[in-house]
């Protein structure tokens, strides 16, 4: 648990133009955003998984939850090396240029690196579980619209750690009276959409 600012690697995104130093933005997103692509290595392998995740910028840490069991799990508890990655991100508007290959898309993201562990503290898993609910519920109260997190279901929930040691970001935004710039529909086509 470092507990360390993260180090901007804004210098590792390849089109500078693009790249974010702000801190305060990073954080910011990671707040905001609700799922991330949690990265590790698998006896070798790569191995990636879509997680709800919460960032706590008061111990630059990200937490995640899962099953007791499970894939992830055994990787962090078994693997040699406790390195993880993890990227965030947004997509906004596609922008159309008259040669395709000069197309370009509205964007925001984040990827951190750091450390992984299983929080095993049961006062620490609570708390990170609590903040998990405040973000995705923060309209609804613990005791009133729901009942508090019951031991039994810490005891039956892993909770993962990221401590972020480093980041990098980037993001490309246009302003809103963009020519011709319209929303992605999965191949559907505007026009024909009721």
């Amino acid at each position: 648990m470092s507990g360390e600012h993260p180090e901007n690697r804004a210098d590792d995104v390849r089109y500078s133009p693009r790249a974010v130093e702000d801190d305060d933005w990073i954080t910011a997103f990671l707040t905001q955003q609700p799922t991330c692509v949690l990265g590790l290595v698998d006896e070798g392998s790569p191995y990636v998984v879509n997680q709800l995740f919460v960032y706590d910028p008061t111990e630059y840490a990200i937490y995640l939850h899962g099953a007791i069991t499970g894939k992830t799990r055994t990787i962090v508890e078994q693997s040699d090396s406790p390195d993880a990655s993890l990227t965030v991100s947004r997509m906004g508007r596609l922008l159309p240029a008259e040669n395709p290959v000069d197309f370009d898309v509205e964007y925001a993201s984040v990827v951190g690196y750091g450390e992984i562990s299983l929080v095993v503290d049961s006062d620490q898993k609570r708390r990170a579980l609590e903040l998990l609910m405040a973000k995705f519920a923060p309209h609804l109260t613990s005791g009133e619209d729901y009942n508090p997190i019951a031991e039994s279901s810490i005891e039956r929930t892993s909770v993962y750690r990221v401590d972020i040691e480093g980041w990098s970001a980037k993001r490309n935004e246009m302003e809103e009276a963009f020519t011709g710039a319209y929303d992605f529909t999965g191949g559907e086509s505007t026009e024909n959409r009721e």
